[in-house]
Order: structure tokens, then C-alpha cells, then sequence
């Protein structure tokens, strides 16, 4: 009976000391680029705003298939916006509004290798805390209605949209072995932020949008 009890015994720590064999832990900087987007139906776009992203990444990784992968950096996110200036008997001023903001966000992907040469694919979503120091000088610049002033509104009362949270899918790839890995992954912001504002009618949306390619030192 002791012999079996034994047995059983070594037998449980050489599977748990072969499992364990197969897990792998890593810590690593994260550097890059984060080009960000915004989507409304209250301003046109004219450009996103392309910044640089710095971070740390934390893997586990299940033998070569199958990976936990956490990311927490910090970015700076927006768009340039379409505006205009409204002029007496004139053609409306042509403009743009930056909404620039800057974000601290973690994600968190399952990535699996489908094949010994294939990057490694990942799904997950992100969460994310926005904040601004946006200008509030630009008053006389109009959104909303390009045409009309008296259906317009002024660009800086959508300021106080870019502080508050996002959160949505994300989904990349990552390609590298050992302690380097360069990443390109997406990020689709469902929280619509206009809802941030205070004492505004439900109804129009700003949504975001990240595409981030990225390095990863890993420290081991």
C-alpha cells in the first residue's frame, strides 16, 4: 500500500515538474508608435494623430502554442477635426480643432501559434483611462453643422469628452523568439465618449480607433 501511495506520489510530481517545464514567464519594455482615430457624426476628420507609446509587457506562455499576454502603456491618442469660423455675409472660415488626449491603458490577449513559422495571432480587449489639458481659446471654431451656426456648436464644449474611460476589443499578431518581438495590433473603442459631457441630449457618438506597432524587449 506504501509502495503504491509512493508510486503515485512521484508519479503526480514528475507530471506537475513536466507542466511546469512547459510554462514560461516574461517581462519585457514595450516601445513604439500608436497611430489613434476618432469616429463621430458630429465632426469630420482630417487627420489622426500618430504618437509614441511606451510600456511593459508580460507573457506566459504555455509551451509554443498557446500565450497570456498583458500590456499596460501609456500613449497619446485624438484626431484633428474639421472645423470652421462662421463670418457675416461670408462663406464659413475653413479649419481644424485638434482633440488631443493622452491615455493610460491595459490589454490583455490570448495569442495561439497555428504553426512553427507563424506569427503569433492575438485576441483580447483593452481598458483604458483618458486625459486631457486640451485649449479652450478657440471658441470662435463651430462643429456639427458646417453650414448653419445656429445648428452648430463650438468645438472646445467636446473637451471634457477626452477624460473619462474606453474599452472594446483588440486583436494583432506578434512575430519573434527569444527576447525581442515586434507587435502591430488593433484597438476598437466601443464607449461612446460623448456621454463624458455634462447636461447634453443623448444621441451623437466619438468613438476611437489604435493602430500600434511596437517593440518588446524581454528582460530574460
Amino acid at each position: 500500500m506504501h509502495i503504491r501511495t509512493l508510486l503515485l506520489t512521484l508519479c503526480f510530481f514528475s507530471v506537475a515538474l513536466s507542466a511546469n517545464a512547459q510554462i514560461r514567464y516574461q517581462l519585457g519594455i514595450t516601445a513604439g508608435v500608436n497611430h489613434a482615430s476618432l469616429r463621430s457624426d458630429l465632426f469630420a476628420t482630417s487627420s489622426g494623430r500618430l504618437a509614441p507609446a511606451l510600456g511593459c509587457s508580460f507573457a506566459v506562455g504555455f509551451g509554443r502554442l498557446f500565450e497570456l499576454n498583458q500590456e499596460i502603456v501609456l500613449t497619446f491618442k485624438g484626431a484633428k477635426a474639421r472645423a470652421v469660423y462662421f463670418r457675416p455675409e461670408e462663406k464659413p472660415g475653413e479649419h481644424t480643432f485638434s482633440y488631443h488626449y493622452n491615455t493610460f491603458e491595459t490589454a490583455l490577449f490570448a495569442g495561439i501559434r497555428p504553426g512553427a513559422r507563424v506569427p503569433l495571432l492575438l485576441l483580447g480587449g483593452f481598458f483604458g483611462a483618458n486625459f486631457h489639458g486640451l485649449d479652450r481659446s478657440q471658441r470662435e471654431l463651430m462643429i456639427g453643422d458646417y453650414e448653419n451656426i445656429n445648428n452648430a456648436m463650438r468645438a472646445v464644449d467636446l473637451n471634457d469628452a477626452f477624460a473619462g474611460i474606453d474599452f472594446g476589443p483588440a486583436a494583432g499578431i506578434a512575430a519573434g523568439e527569444g527576447r525581442f518581438r515586434a507587435n502591430a495590433r488593433y484597438y476598437l473603442g466601443m464607449k461612446n465618449l460623448y456621454n463624458y459631457l455634462d447636461f447634453v441630449s443623448p444621441g451623437p457618438r466619438i468613438r476611437t480607433g489604435s493602430l500600434r506597432l511596437t517593440l518588446t524587449c524581454f528582460l530574460h
